[in-house]
């Protein structure tokens, strides 16, 4: 009888362990996997931003709040050369008003393209192509350069700062091609910011637009957290397997 239940427990506590076994083989698969899932959207984000997007320090306060001084900005690099550009986006251009230097960037919204009839007053603010703006994100004593009442030139851009108080912008250039820059000169779009993070969506005084750069950015970071998740447990398993290989130091005590 003793035996008996002796026999039992032996066969239980085999089946348990032979149980714990196959789920710590189990659990050991799906953290393989999750790894190795983990590292191909990682690459996979990783190579789309970096080949998709530039970075940009926007480096003033021109375009705040949207844009702060201190953010660095993704800019779309498939719009460089103006392509795709619309009334509303923020881009970053290449300087080519008079006494600025030629390489310089500037960060400013596009307010007109080819063709279209800017104009201020005080009392209407912006219009465009006769119809007044709504700029719930400009800022700022709009007046600082007065009326104007300009066509933009074909294959240019009219472009204002949303701080309109402290934006050097095609107001202070009107005497120049009516105060535009051409199109070519638009290094890309931007789309949103690197840092911070939390700013990454689109800049909501821009058309919206199929929010690429916010799945990327997505799955590169769900990419990360899945290879650290799963990877660090394979990382300390196989160093404590080393550990355990390699010779001990002796000790006095073991002379």
């Amino acid at each position: 009888m003793n035996n008996g239940k002796v026999g039992d427990m032996a066969m239980a506590e085999s089946a348990e362990t032979t149980a714990a076994g196959e789920e710590s083989s189990r659990s050991w698969r799906r953290k393989v996997v999750a790894a190795v899932l983990g590292a191909v959207l990682l690459l996979v984000g990783g190579i789309f931003l970096g080949l998709g997007y530039d970075q940009h320090k926007v480096g003033t306060e021109v375009m705040a709040p949207a844009f702060d001084g201190d953010h660095t900005a993704l800019v779309d690099a498939s719009s460089a050369g103006g392509s795709g550009i619309r009334r509303g986006d923020v881009v970053v251009i290449r300087g080519g008003w008079p006494g600025a230097p030629a390489g310089h960037l500037y960060t400013l919204r596009v307010i007109g393209l080819g063709g279209d009839k800017v104009s201020h007053t005080p009392a209407d603010g912006v219009s465009v192509n006769g119809k007044a703006l709504t700029e719930p994100y400009a800022h700022g004593d709009d007046n600082t350069f007065g009326t104007y009442d300009i066509t933009v030139p074909k294959d240019r851009v009219f472009l204002l700062g949303d701080s309109r108080s402290i934006a050097v912008d095609s107001r202070a250039y009107l005497t120049a091609d009516s105060g535009t820059l051409p199109v070519s000169h638009i290094q890309g779009r931007i789309a949103g910011t690197a840092w911070p993070v939390w700013n990454l969506s689109d800049d909501p005084g821009s058309e919206a637009r199929f929010p690429t750069h916010v799945i990327a950015s997505v799955v590169t970071a769900l990419g990360a957290a899945l290879l650290i998740g799963g990877g660090w447990p394979q990382v300390r398993r196989v160093a404590a397997s080393v550990r355990e290989k390699l010779p001990r130091r002796r000790t006095k005590d073991s002379w």
